[in-house]
């Protein structure tokens, strides 16, 4: 496949150290910007000094710009979720506290939290309660924990976005990682990092609480790992013990999350189709499949027994209740091809939008609305320099890496376009359904920097280092825009 390992640095480490920043954040803040006191700001900026310190100490000369761009990521992050709140800028979350009928991920956890066991009711009749409830679970444990440590601080829910923030600086670990299997020049890394460092869905995932920011850590987890299992010469059964928990914690997160054995599988295919001991390969898949299946399916299973819920079951939404979430029937070629003003069903488009905002509407405020263009304006740019990368790519570079990140991009941009069409509602289309395509973007990215022509390399570069300024830019002003009650 073409890769040299970076053996720098040790993900273990990399976890550990955002563990312990987590824990920092919400024993000094609660993760909630208004319980902090003058004193506690200059506890919280000392510790993040510190951490950048150290950060930086550990970077090697040719790392110092991804040291840099990593203490920016997780300041951003840290600062997003600060002041976002639990009842903010969420998907799905309802309010905690708060009885809805039992319909979203805040009484999902709630449950949970008190009642130590699963719900016992039809699913179907209660909305985000379909979904595999690993996410829930650890929210309940650990909210079960900190308001037995803090009792005055029972009602915190902020103190969540502590674990949302974890997954998000594990993620950005993991991908870190995963760079150093490319091969890439010191500048081919930097900027395939800048990708992933600043992508503003990353930096929404660090305050969301739903199941989304799990499922995709546990998914690019798998992959990366797969990669490793690959390439090395013995295939050790551990590694691919370790791929199967991966994959079924995902789905046990977020069904959708098992999208992700499209690319594994076709590594472990070729595995077998190039090694002289198939037989050996045969009894440890089947062992993969028995670790793996039941991790990820036992929730459905369990649904389809008792109320006889497809396995594939997604909740709609109530369009009679909201009916502008409804998509009229259109002609194929308009959802990808029709623009305007009222066109709200072009998936392209759409898309692109909720990349960058994630839903939320940010014209209130002109100098947010100016970056906000920017940034659309500069993702939409860098959205086009991936696709000519692409192209580029197999024309000049055919190899194994190529293939499988173009599997990767095909299986979640064809499972996408398929869902979209499925379930024709606006809030369908939502690029947090494939943020793990964002790994095959930030390899044909970095990819530019020493294979592409020149021209493309340097718009690739430009747009990517926009991205980052004004995604940077974006969440910071939208703090602003919170303590100032434009969105109250």
């Amino acid at each position: 496949m073409d890769i040299k390992f970076n053996k720098k640095g040790k993900l273990s480490i990399d976890i550990a150290a955002s563990a312990v920043w987590c824990l920092f954040v919400l024993i000094v803040s609660g993760c909630d910007w208004n319980l902090l006191s003058p004193v506690r700001i200059i506890i919280l900026v000392l510790g993040f000094a510190g951490f950048s310190y150290l950060i930086l100490m550990n970077a090697g000369k040719e790392e110092r710009i991804i040291a840099i761009a990593t203490i920016l990521a997780i300041g951003i992050r840290t600062f997003y979720v600060l002041y976002t709140g639990a009842n903010q800028r969420q998907h799905d979350m309802g309010e905690f506290g708060v009885y809805h009928e039992m319909n979203y991920h805040s009484e999902y956890i709630e449950y949970l939290l008190n009642n130590h066991r699963l719900y016992d009711q039809n699913i179907t009749e209660h909305w985000q309660f379909y979904h595999p409830p690993l996410v829930h679970i650890i929210s309940a444990v650990f909210f079960g924990i900190y308001r037995k440590i803090a009792p005055s601080m029972a009602n915190n829910w902020d103190a969540l976005q502590c674990l949302s923030l974890f997954y998000s600086l594990v993620t950005l670990a993991v991908l870190k990682k995963f760079i150093g299997l490319w091969g890439f020049s010191s500048k081919g890394r930097t900027t395939a990092y800048m990708v992933f460092a600043f992508l503003p869905q990353f930096i929404v995932f660090a305050g969301a609480l739903n199941n989304d920011p799990l499922s995709v850590l546990f998914a690019v987890s798998a992959l990366y790992l797969s990669v490793i299992w690959y390439n090395s010469e013995k295939k050790p059964f551990a590694a691919l013990m370790g791929i199967s928990v991966l994959i079924g914690l995902g789905m046990m997160t977020k069904l959708s999350a098992g999208l992700i054995a499209v690319p594994v599988g076709f590594l472990m295919a070729k595995a077998f189709f190039e090694s002289k001991k198939k037989l050996s390969f045969v009894w440890k898949y089947i062992v993969f499949l028995l670790v793996c299946a039941p991790l990820g399916l036992w929730y459905q299973v369990r649904s389809y027994i008792l109320w006889k819920v497809p396995v594939t079951y997604v909740a709609v939404p109530d369009y009679n209740y909201n009916p502008g979430l409804l998509i009229p029937d259109v002609p194929f070629w308009k959802r990808f091809l029709a623009f305007g003003d009222g066109i709200d069903y072009n998936i392209i488009s759409e898309t692109l939008n909720e990349a960058v905002f994630d839903g939320e509407y940010y014209r209130k405020h002109m100098v947010l609305a100016i970056v906000g263009y920017l940034l659309l304006a500069s993702f939409t740019v860098f959205t086009v320099t991936i696709v000519l990368n692409f192209i580029f790519a197999w024309v000049k570079e055919r190899n194994l890496m190529n293939l499988l990140m173009t599997i990767l991009l095909v299986s979640q941009l064809g499972f996408y376009i398929h869902f979209c069409f499925a379930f024709p509602y606006t809030c369908t289309m939502s690029y947090r359904y494939i943020v793990p395509t964002i790994v095959a973007g930030a390899y044909y990215t970095g990819l530019s920097e020493d294979k592409a022509p020149r021209l493309l390399g340097l718009i690739t570069k430009v747009s990517v280092y926009a991205v980052a300024i004004f995604s940077l830019a974006l969440y910071c002003f939208t703090w602003h825009l919170d303590v100032s009650g434009v969105f109250h």
